[in-house]
């Protein structure tokens, strides 16, 4: 017997019935074929008979003759508006050679005015190019004298061209400010930057965003979001201006996507100092309660990506030879106070930390925060975790602290980590099997979008192969199970997200967010898993994508 709640004076408005439904991760009340939905919350989830017997005169009963039904996927770490964002850009992701990237720029060049700012989407990698580099601001000069010209590459990276980083005031003999590198050729900056905090400042200092671009590709990235079969994320890095977009685009009416939004700090061009500052003003409070939208906590950058994490070993390729480590962003007394800061405001931390010296440095600042008042259970988070020791273990759990980890970056850069790393540390990135071996709470699964493939059965099918996009297979011992890739991309993240209460299993109680596929992910070889098809999804009770017309 099913789990029944009741809605007062409320038939149900749909019930779903003949389906393989898979309730949760460690559902125990036996097979469940069918759903009950009123208004926004599954309000029972077991046999068809039972459900059947709930409906009312105008109660819709779909048959879903035997399709897979599942929570709806869940992103612990998609950064949606900027992947929005990109989506109104040219893309370099299909380049496979320098010269088509810059054939890329060369025809947006065309399109715009001399002197105009010339950006494109940062979902690309240099691995994906057969030279294995990214151009430089000569060869962006060549196609772009007139223009400024800016690529970004991932959240840690941009190349400029001349003009661009004149603009920046950024010359042969400037040195980089602390956290950052300037990329250098026999002396010469190639106009690659690297540093998270450096690459914001001067990403603001661009042209701003209107409501109307928010507004665009907000609606844009739901509509790709929702045919993917995603009805929540969780956005980290956000701006306070960017924050205040999605409240108001938001508050304008339905959307496609539930969102959990994270604060970067420091903010653009800002210091630690003012960041602490900003957490004690309260500026930004934690709102956990609004179904569509809500505040979670604070995203610290603790490392880089693939060439700028922090490790305790040196990197086999050194870009900046003067840090063979990589380095971090911010000093371990910066990091600290940050941290310190958020948890006296009541808001946890989400620190991203690739290399294993930045995971030391994350545990080290939440331990402090953790010693003022405990953060166990705050849902504080390290994200990425990529490259773990069996020391960082007993420390995480110690702090109840989670972990949100994205096996897209793993797949679709394993080929930079195999040419910064070498093969043998580059396997162990992204160990999935042992994050759920070592973890005391659930692990969440999600994409790094726009810097990854945000579709979740593209993430699930790699976590069960390992199979990169650019480096073949790696580490295949850290492989999980297609059972266990759904529950990191469902009760997971939404343990993450603090809102395992009201999503993440299909039971009576929980709001109404689910995912109808055209097989079992389960049932079909790994490789398969991202040609399945996403029939319908619905967040909240709201069919996003698709239709009940079976």
């Amino acid at each position: 017997m099913g789990r029944t709640i009741h809605i007062e004076d409320k038939f149900p408005d749909v019930i779903f019935h003949n389906g393989n439904v898979l309730a949760g991760p460690s559902s125990t009340k036996g097979p469940v074929s069918a759903i009950a939905i009123a208004d926004q919350w599954i309000v029972y989830a077991g046999n068809d008979i039972e459900a059947l017997g709930m409906a009312g005169p105008d109660t819709r009963k779909v048959d879903l003759r035997g399709r897979f039904v599942c929570p709806g996927f869940h992103d612990s770490h998609n950064h949606m508006l900027s992947t929005g964002m990109g989506m109104l850009l040219p893309s370099l992701a299909r380049a496979s050679t320098v010269a088509e990237l810059l054939d890329v720029v060369q025809r947006q060049v065309e399109t715009v005015e001399s002197g105009a700012w010339v950006a494109t989407a940062s979902d690309w990698h240099e691995s994906g190019l057969a030279e294995g580099r990214m151009p430089t601001r000569i060869e962006l000069d060549a196609v772009a004298p007139k223009n400024p010209v800016i690529l970004r590459r991932g959240g840690h990276n941009v190349v400029l061209n001349s003009l661009a980083m004149s603009l920046f005031g950024i010359g042969d003999d400037s040195l980089a400010p602390e956290g950052a590198s300037y990329i250098r050729d026999n002396g010469k900056l190639t106009g690659q930057i690297v540093g998270s905090a450096h690459v914001a400042g001067l990403l603001n200092q661009l042209p701003k965003p209107s409501m109307d671009d928010y507004r665009a590709a907000l609606e844009e990235v739901q509509k790709r979001y929702a045919a993917a079969g995603i009805t929540s994320v969780i956005d980290p890095g956000l701006t306070l201006d960017e924050m205040a977009a999605y409240k108001a685009i938001y508050g304008e009416g339905a959307q496609k996507v539930r969102v959990s939004m994270m604060w970067k700090l420091p903010t653009p061009a800002g210091t630690a100092d003012e960041a602490v500052d900003l957490l004690d003003s309260g500026a930004v409070t934690a709102q956990l309660d609004d179904v569509w939208l809500r505040t979670l906590g604070v995203k610290v950058c603790v490392d880089g990506g693939v060439e700028t994490g922090f490790y305790r070993d040196p990197y086999e390729r050194q870009d900046d030879p003067e840090f063979p480590r990589g380095k971090s962003f911010q000093s371990a007394a910066e990091l600290e106070a940050i941290c310190v800061a958020a948890n006296r405001a009541n808001l946890p931390v989400g620190a991203h930390c690739v290399g294993d010296a930045g995971i030391d440095m994350a545990l080290d600042a939440f331990e402090a925060a953790h010693a003022l008042s405990p953060i166990s259970d705050a849902r504080w988070t390290l994200i990425h975790m990529l490259y773990p020791n069996d020391d960082h273990w007993n420390r995480l759990n110690a702090l109840g602290v989670g972990v949100a980890a994205q096996e897209p970056l793993h797949f679709a850069l394993g080929g930079g980590f195999v040419e910064y790393l070498g093969r043998e540390r580059a396997a162990n990135i992204a160990p999935l099997s042992q994050y759920l071996s070592r973890v005391n709470v659930p692990v969440g699964g999600g994409s790094d979008s726009p810097v990854a493939p945000f579709e979740p059965l593209r993430g699930m099918s790699s976590s069960v192969t390992r199979r990169s996009r650019s480096a073949g297979v790696l580490g295949l011992e850290w492989a999980i199970s297609t059972s266990e890739a759904l529950a990191m991309y469902t009760h997971g993240s939404a343990w993450c997200a603090a809102e395992e209460h009201r999503t993440g299993t299909l039971r009576a109680g929980m709001l109404a967010d689910l995912v109808v596929l055209s097989d079992d992910p389960r049932a079909v070889e790994p490789e398969e898993i991202p040609s399945i098809e996403v029939e319908l999804t619905m967040a909240a009770g709201t069919i996003t994508h698709g239709s009940l017309g079976y």
